[in-house]
């Protein structure tokens, strides 16, 4: 691969996305990656336990950067619905299209280019990019190496229509069981509605009152799905609703206060927090944890923010660099246990991810890798700027 050229982040991505790697059966992709990082010269390559990929360059004692994002995606959908072949890497009008070209093989493909041409530019420390597994369903790629490995800065590659992002919203994935009594439809006044039950709970969240923060706005809780029992019972009063609720939470909105802030809504309905079963590919680790990817937010007064808008700006010209925050939830939260900042910066618009308009514009992936590189050789030329001030802040009571 001719690494030289940020065009072979074009090719790179266009394998990508043609290796289909929906979340826990990744190998295509995986193999793929790393057969480009062995390909673009990386000192070491390496398929970790869980089934991230991993390339490192290394050029002496120093700091260590890591470039990071994850290879899984959500499922394709239905083909039909797409415009182009979503596994096809097609590209038209400036954009190649398909599943994960956004979210987030994109970046990736940057990041790998990019840090190889760093390499070549010089540095003295450690450049490490990873693609990460199961993002999409519970973390398990980050959890494993965010757990085993440190760093000095994290850049973090969700798509961020290529502005600084500082953190997210924390997610938890819970189950509101509300009970009933069971009777014959046409006489219903013998039984209890434990749908009209669920109903009476779902109007009462429009109106709990939840924590809100300055920069990421207010917690929320958002139904998404219903099940009644006995289920194929139309002419029964039903027994037994059970709702899912996307629960977004806050900085210092814990796990257990949104429990009982839950239940407090029906004294007899039982809350509770989902758990994750996650396995690797081949079987060999398996991990069971609470379904809370808590939130991340890093200081906003932490100076590796001033000094990123700073090396940015000067690679665009001069202009200003947005600095914010990502609606959605990513990998942060696990890896924020390496001990660094994370910095998000991604090619592509992120409303499109997970859609059947997924692409990206080609201009943006080649802006990626020459920013990409441009902070590699940054900040690894030069000392730490915020070796002595304080760490990120996340909050681990949602982890």
């Amino acid at each position: 691969m001719a690494f030289s050229d940020a065009h072979a982040a074009v090719d790179l991505l266009r394998t990508l996305v043609r290796a289909p790697s929906p979340s826990g059966r990744e190998r295509p992709a995986v193999a793929a990656f790393a057969a480009a990082l062995r390909d673009l010269g990386y000192d070491e390559v390496v398929v970790d336990g869980v089934g991230n990929a991993i390339g490192t360059l290394r050029r002496g004692d120093g700091p260590t950067l890591l470039f990071n994002g994850h290879l899984d995606t959500v499922p394709t959908g239905d083909a039909a619905a797409w415009p182009v072949d979503p596994l096809g890497a097609e590209v038209v009008d400036g954009r190649l299209w398909g599943r994960g070209s956004v979210d987030m093989k994109g970046a990736l493909a940057a990041m790998a280019v990019a840090g190889r041409q760093a390499a070549d530019d010089g540095f003295t420390g450690t450049l490490v990019v990873a693609g990460m597994v199961q993002e999409e369903v519970g973390g398990l790629g980050a959890r494993w190496y965010g757990e085993r490995n440190r760093a000095d800065l994290i850049v973090l590659g969700e798509p961020s229509d290529r502005g600084l992002k500082l953190g997210h919203r924390g997610r938890i994935e819970m189950s509101i069981e509300l009970p009933g009594r069971i009777a014959h439809a046409a006489k219903a006044e013998l039984g209890a509605n434990a749908l009209t039950r669920a109903a009476r709970f779902v109007l009462a969240l429009e109106s709990l009152a939840l924590p809100a923060h300055p920069s990421l706005g207010r917690s929320t809780a958002t139904p998404t799905q219903l099940r009644t029992f006995p289920e194929g019972g139309a002419n029964v009063v039903p027994g037994r609703a059970e709702l899912t609720l996307d629960y977004r939470q806050i900085p210092g909105d814990a796990p257990e206060a949104v429990v009982a802030r839950l239940a407090a809504l029906d004294p007899e309905a039982v809350v509770r927090i989902l758990e994750e079963v996650a396995r690797s590919e081949d079987g060999a680790v398996e991990r069971r944890f609470p379904r809370v990817n808590g939130a991340y937010l890093l200081d906003p007064g932490h100076p590796s923010i001033a000094w990123a808008a700073e090396v940015l700006g000067a690679a665009r010209g001069g202009a200003a660099i947005d600095v914010g925050t990502w609606w959605f939830a990513t990998d942060a939260p696990y890896l924020a246990a390496m001990g660094a900042p994370i910095l998000g910066l991604g090619p592509g618009d992120p409303e499109v991810a997970h859609t059947t308009r997924e692409a990206l514009p080609l201009d943006e992936l080649l802006a990626a890798v020459d920013e990409y590189r441009t902070l590699a050789t940054a900040f690894l030329r030069g000392r730490v700027p915020w070796e002595d001030a304080m760490t990120p802040t996340f909050d681990r009571s949602a982890r």
